[in-house]
């Protein structure tokens, strides 16, 4: 058991036990300083994106998608493309980790030949029980769930990364659905050394590959996890875009896990973002709307994270997106990512955990 304390408030005492956890498994900074996501603008199609499961009309996803690149007038160094383009099994797993051909028809390699090479950042999330790698490759399966998981084959994560690395230009392996891979999965709750297996395996591979990785739906385990595995450069620590624009639920708030995650060494991600309040046609059932458009772009530059949008392509404010950035896309972003004041910290434990607002500070050197 270790307890940290410093009389110099809550966040000191975060990047203080943070900087001792990160010496003690020798975890650098290197790779989230070079990450070319989390340095440069983005465009992201996850839950909340104009783009999630639905393309442009008359047009495919491949069709879509080669717009996006040719079309939006931002200095995007990278794509990243969500949950819809692989193969689903059992239970909305993934059966096979490739590019179906009503997605994309002339295959990926051959749109990202289309989109001049642009970098991509691929989602993925946990694995069918009837995945076809468990034929090739050593996989546990619970059946009960519906679920499956590599054990600690170090072939298989190379195999996969050194395939979508060297054919479609994939940058960031986004590993989605961590707290249900993990909670949802009876193995890694009977076996207290496969979930670091599994990690560690994909970090390795990733490792020799070169490709970062980005954890989202993320439970603190696998947080700390991360001081082991240097590819680990960024986490999600929010809930997805999506009940923001359904809900106007506050999303946005990362004041507080941001401080875990900048601690551990990753760059925290506040997900994706409309530069528009409305944008019709947009495909969720009930009405949505970015109440402040400029709140997002501030939070999401200063969380230190990714920045990247999701707006439709006629409807990108590009003057409005490119306070973020110069023009060669690069992200104008602060020293040490924005968190909740230490006051407000002691305010909300002292009233039973109700928040009495939000207010975040950041650092900037000259």
């Amino acid at each position: 058991m270790i307890v940290f304390y410093s009389s110099h408030g809550v966040n000191e005492a975060m990047r203080e036990w943070g900087q001792s956890m990160r010496r003690a498994f020798n975890r650098t900074m290197e790779h989230r300083l070079n990450d070319i996501t989390i340095n440069y603008l983005g465009y992201y199609t996850d839950n909340g994106g104009y783009y999630y499961y639905y393309t442009e009309t008359e047009m495919n996803y491949e069709e879509t998608i080669i717009s996006i690149s040719q079309k939006i007038s931002l200095p995007f160094r990278y794509i990243q493309i969500d949950s819809w383009w692989y193969y689903k099994g059992i239970g909305g797993g993934v059966s096979e980790w490739s590019s179906r051909p009503d997605i994309f028809p002339d295959g990926l390699p051959a749109v990202h030949r289309q989109m001049k090479y642009i970098p991509l950042a691929a989602h993925n999330r946990y694995w069918a029980a009837d995945t076809i790698y468990s034929k090739n490759y050593a996989f546990v399966i619970d059946h009960v769930n519906g679920k499956a998981l590599p054990i600690s084959n170090d072939s298989f994560w190379i195999d996969l990364f050194d395939e979508a690395s060297q054919n479609w230009g994939l940058i960031l392996y986004e590993q989605d659905w961590l707290n249900v891979q993990t909670i949802d999965f009876i193995p890694t709750r009977t076996d207290i050394h496969l979930g670091q297996r599994w990690l560690t395996s994909m970090g390795k591979a990733a490792e020799q590959i070169g490709l970062n990785i980005q954890y989202c739906m993320s439970l603190p385990r696998h947080a700390l996890q991360a001081l082991e595995i240097p590819r680990v450069t960024q986490a999600r620590v929010s809930n997805d875009y999506v009940v923001h624009l359904r809900q106007q639920d506050s999303q946005w708030t990362i004041g507080v896990s941001s401080m875990l995650a900048d601690a551990i060494g990753l760059a925290p991600y506040k997900d994706v973002f409309w530069s528009n309040s409305i944008e019709p046609g947009a495909p969720y059932k009930e009405p949505v709307m970015e109440p402040v458009p400029d709140r997002e772009i501030l939070i999401a530059t200063l969380s230190t994270g990714p920045v990247a949008s999701g707006d439709a392509i006629n409807y990108t404010d590009v003057k409005r997106i490119m306070r973020c950035c110069n023009e060669d896309g690069t992200i104008l972003k602060p020293d040490r990512p924005i968190t909740m004041i230490d006051a407000l910290v002691a305010d909300w434990a002292q009233n039973n955990g109700v928040s009495q607002g939000e207010l975040y500070s950041t650092l900037s050197m000259l």
